[in-house]
């Protein structure tokens, strides 16, 4: 484990100190997220002491950490790698509340949350909480298959969904299911690749098999559903002592990858009726506590339709911030015994853009219009333009903290370059 320090200025929140045995009240993992950028930014502005860390192959990149470059980052820590279980990353985590006594470790990716869980007591005897639900639930939450089970037990809408194991299943499922189709994997990380594995639509029986081969290899077992053509809607909830405390939603206009991917353009919107019930009582029935999203798509009929759950904080959550949810803010308090705030409204309407992400859906779109969630090549152009009329929030930008916007137009621009290249 290293580590890299800024320039020292004790006069300035966020800067680096020079101490090698520095304490820090809370370390936020995978700093290369929009998620961990926005808690650092929140707990930063009250005075708390923040580490960043990320993995050593994404610090290796050209283009800078995200959150690295902002100016509440009191310390930037390099980690190992995640690969098979994360042993040697959730070692050096462990190894570095131990070097550096941390009164809380926020995990916001899969990969992160599934390696320091198997640390959870080790951090406790070093004082520090892990900020994440109970080792029950988040087995529950990781497992599409398990969720859907739940999900039907309590009579919520799911999609129709078939399961196989092998190749050997796919026969039955294409016997089953019209084109297109939605395969997905029954657990989004595995440690068996470099990221996590998203949903994907196929057309022909072609690509059914191509990329169930591709998942099974993965180590995961492959659910077929119906493909869902609605618009997606999500809810996040903080659960404390199995009481709903703060809730927010949204609906993702647009996503990258275009199922099931990352939302790029996302809105806040009154909590549907139809839908909080049945996330509240799903998230309940799991056990879950603290930060959770709940994904929906509606069908051609407006049935909104069960999709995932984020037991963690999950990419949208600038949105909720800047609507007047801090979701950061109440993982610090519920982590750390202090009284969880009771958030009783939100603004709605609020849009918030993230660019980079908005560039990729643009390209991806022209290479499949035609598939399903496309749009002609003319729409998504327009799309893309007159978004910068709709929208003036945008992921990572603010003006007292231009390190992480800076970082984000140069990725911008690198990955603008790279698309040029491959046409």
């Amino acid at each position: 484990m290293s580590v890299q320090g800024k320039s020292a200025v004790t006069a300035s929140p966020g800067r680096t100190r020079t101490d090698p045995a520095a304490s820090y009240d809370i370390l936020i993992l995978d700093a290369r997220c929009k998620q961990s950028l926005a808690s650092a930014r929140s707990l930063g502005r009250i005075g708390l002491r923040v580490a960043l860390a990320e993995c050593k192959a994404e610090c290796a990149q050209p283009v800078p950490v995200l959150a690295f470059r902002s100016r509440y980052s009191a310390r930037n820590v390099e980690l190992p790698d995640i690969t098979g279980d994360g042993a040697d990353f959730g070692a050096a985590v462990v190894e570095f509340v131990r070097q550096h006594p941390t009164r809380v470790v926020l995990p916001t990716c899969d990969e992160t949350v599934a390696a320091t869980t198997a640390r959870r007591a080790q951090l406790a005897e070093l004082g520090c909480v892990l900020a994440s639900a109970s080792d029950s639930a988040l087995e529950i939450a990781a497992d599409k298959d398990r969720t859907l089970a739940v999900a039907r037990d309590l009579g919520i809408p799911c999609p129709r969904t078939m399961r196989f194991d092998g190749l050997d299943g796919l026969p039955a499922v294409l016997a089953e299911f019209s084109f297109p189709f939605v395969l997905k994997p029954t657990m989004s990380w595995t440690g068996q690749t470099e990221g996590r594995i998203t949903p994907e639509e196929v057309i022909n029986e072609a690509e059914a098999r191509e990329v169930a081969q591709r998942m099974l290899a993965a180590g995961c077992g492959v659910l077929a559903q119906e493909w869902a053509c609605g618009r997606r809607e999500g809810v996040s909830l903080f659960i404390v002592n199995g009481e709903v405390v703060a809730s927010c939603a949204h609906v993702a206009h647009r996503t990258h990858p275009p199922l099931g991917g990352v939302s790029v353009m996302r809105e806040s919107i009154p909590i549907p009726a139809d839908i909080y019930g049945a996330a509240v009582d799903l998230v309940t029935a799991i056990g879950l506590e603290g930060v959770c999203e709940v994904e929906f798509r509606r069908d051609a009929g407006n049935r909104p339709l069960l999709m995932e759950i984020n037991a963690r904080l999950a990419g949208t959550i600038e949105n909720a911030t800047r609507s007047g949810v801090d979701f950061p803010l109440l993982i610090w308090q519920w982590a750390t015994g202090l009284p969880v705030d009771h958030i009783s409204g939100y603004r709605v309407g609020v849009r918030t853009r993230w660019l980079q992400g908005e560039m990729r859906w643009l390209v991806n779109n022209q290479r499949r219009v035609g598939r399903p969630d496309s749009v002609s090549r003319a729409k998504a152009l327009q799309t893309f333009a007159t978004e910068f009329l709709r929208t003036r929030r945008y992921d990572c930008l603010d003006a007292h903290d231009l390190g992480p916007i800076l970082a984000e137009l140069r990725a911008t621009a690198a990955g603008a370059i790279k698309s040029r290249k491959l046409r």
